[in-house]
C-alpha cells in the first residue's frame, strides 16, 4: 500500500521545519540503508515528506521513525504537525504537491522538478522500486498535464520571486540597489535569473565554493566575489538574499552589528529563503536591518493568488482522471502474476503437445513443421486473449482480487501471494 507522512508550511512554524531539514547526503545514507519496502523523501524549504509503498501502517511508522532519527527527532515532538495518508489519499496528496496545489505559492513550477529530483534520487540508491516509480511517474505526468491545460502556473510567484517581491516592497524598485546573493544553488539560480529580468544591474554573487559562483555570475554577467570578502559585500549591498544550503547559520548578530557603523546610516534588508535559516532571528533586532524570512513571505502571496485560484477546479478534475487512471493500473497490478502463470502454464502445454507431433512429422518437412509450430502459437494466443482482457478489466473494480483467485483456481495455478 502507497504511504505518505507530511510536514509542511501549512501546519508547521519554520523553526520546526529547519529542525527536520535534511541533507543531500542525509537522503541518500537513509535511503541506501532502507530496511524494508520502497521509499522515496521530497525535502524542500517547506516540507519533509516520506513516501513509500510498504505492506502495513506499521510498517509505514517504523520508515517514518527511522527517517526522523536522522534530526535526532523523537515521532511525539511532531505529531500534531504530521499529515499522514494511505491509499489513495496518499497518491492523490502527491498529485497535488507536484501540480503546485500545496505549494506556498500557488502553482509554483519549481516543485515538479523537486518531485521528479526525489524520485531519481530514490531510484539512484535502489528504494524506489516498481510500484513507488509508477506513483512518482504518474504525478509527474499529472504535472505536466496541469501545465499544459490549465493556467494555474500562468504568472504565478516562485519563492524567489516572493523574495524579490518582499524587498521591493521595503525598499522599491532594486533596479539600481546594490543586491548581494549568498549562495549558488539552484534558489540563487532563481534569484539571480528574476533579479536580472526585472533590470537589476549591481547584483554580486558570494558562495563557500567560488568556483560556482564564478560559473553562475559568468552565466548572467554579473560579479563574483570569494566568502572572504563576505563582510565587504554586506557593506556594500542594500539588499540581501541568502540562499545556503548550510546546515548551520551563516550570518550572526555578532556578524551583522559591527558593519552597521560602516553602512553610513544606510539600511540593509535580509532576505533569507533557506531552510534551515542562514540568519539568526537576532539579526533582525539590529537597528537599521529588516529580516524577512520563508515564514514572512505569506502576506506578499495573498496578493497574487486570485487569478490562480480561479484555475483550481480545473486541476482538480484533472488529478481527478489521472488518479482514476493510476488506481485502474494500480490494481491490474494484481492480475499480472496470475495472467504470467496462465500463459506459462499454456506454454508449457503448447510445446509438450507439439513435440509430440514433430516426432511424427519427417525431421526434413520443414514446411509442415513450422506451419504446426505456428498453428500452435496462434491458438494458444488466441484462447488466452479473451481471458487476459476480462482478468485486467475485472481487476479495475473491487473486487479484481477475487477474480484473479478464482482464475487461479480454475486453471490450477499455485497461490501467486
Amino acid at each position: 500500500m502507497f504511504h505518505c507522512r507530511s510536514i509542511s508550511h501549512h501546519t508547521t512554524p519554520l523553526a520546526l521545519r529547519e529542525q527536520l531539514s535534511l541533507t543531500t547526503d542525509q537522503q541518500k545514507q537513509w535511503l541506501a540503508a532502507l530496511p524494508q519496502g520502497e521509499a522515496a523523501i521530497l525535502s524542500t524549504c517547506n516540507r519533509l515528506e516520506l513516501y513509500a509503498f510498504t505492506p502495513t501502517e506499521a510498517g509505514m511508522d517504523d520508515l517514518w521513525h527511522s527517517l526522523l532519527a536522522r534530526r535526532r527527532i523523537e515521532p511525539a515532538m511532531i505529531a500534531g504537525y504530521t499529515v499522514s495518508a494511505s491509499g489513495q489519499a496518499a497518491v492523490r496528496h502527491l498529485f497535488r504537491v507536484s501540480s503546485g496545489l500545496e505549494s506556498m505559492a500557488l502553482g509554483e513550477p519549481q516543485i515538479v522538478g523537486q518531485v521528479t529530483r526525489a524520485y531519481e534520487q530514490a531510484h539512484a540508491q535502489d528504494a524506489a522500486g516498481h510500484m513507488l516509480s509508477l506513483l512518482f511517474r504518474a504525478a509527474i505526468h499529472t504535472a505536466k498535464r496541469v501545465r499544459t491545460e490549465t493556467a494555474i502556473g500562468a504568472g504565478a510567484a516562485s519563492i524567489s520571486s516572493l523574495g524579490i517581491g518582499k524587498a521591493e516592497h521595503t525598499l522599491g524598485s532594486l533596479r539600481a540597489r546594490p543586491v548581494l546573493v549568498i549562495g549558488a544553488g539552484e534558489m540563487a539560480q532563481a534569484i539571480v535569473k528574476a533579479l536580472v529580468q526585472r533590470g537589476a544591474t549591481q547584483i554580486t554573487i558570494v558562495s563557500r565554493t567560488y568556483d560556482a559562483a564564478r560559473s553562475l555570475a559568468d552565466e548572467w554577467q554579473v560579479r563574483a566575489r570569494s566568502i572572504t570578502e563576505l563582510k565587504d559585500a554586506l557593506i556594500e549591498a542594500d539588499v540581501v538574499f541568502t540562499t545556503s544550503s548550510a546546515p548551520f547559520t551563516i550570518l550572526s548578530r555578532e556578524d551583522v552589528e559591527p558593519l552597521m557603523p560602516r553602512r553610513e546610516g544606510r539600511g540593509l534588508c535580509l532576505i533569507d529563503l533557506a531552510v534551515p535559516r542562514d540568519i539568526e532571528p537576532e539579526v533582525g533586532a539590529i537597528l537599521g536591518v529588516c529580516l524577512h524570512d520563508m515564514d514572512d513571505l505569506q502576506g506578499v502571496i495573498e496578493e497574487s493568488l486570485a487569478g490562480r485560484q480561479e484555475q483550481i477546479p480545473a486541476v482538480e478534475r484533472i488529478i481527478d482522471e489521472e488518479l482514476a487512471a493510476f488506481w485502474a493500473d494500480i490494481q491490474a497490478q494484481a492480475v499480472i502474476p496470475t495472467i504470467r502463470q496462465l500463459r506459462e502454464q499454456a506454454e508449457q502445454f503448447r510445446q509438450a503437445e507439439l513435440s509430440r507431433i514433430l516426432n511424427r512429422l519427417p525431421s526434413e518437412d520443414d514446411h509442415a513443421r513450422a506451419l504446426v509450430e505456428q498453428f500452435s502459437h496462434r491458438l494458444m494466443n488466441k484462447l488466452l486473449h479473451q481471458v487476459t482482457l476480462n482478468l485486467k478489466e475485472k481487476a479495475a473494480h473491487d473486487d479484481g482480487a477475487l477474480f484473479a483467485a478464482v482464475a487461479r483456481d480454475l486453471f490450477g495455478l499455485e497461490d501467486s501471494a
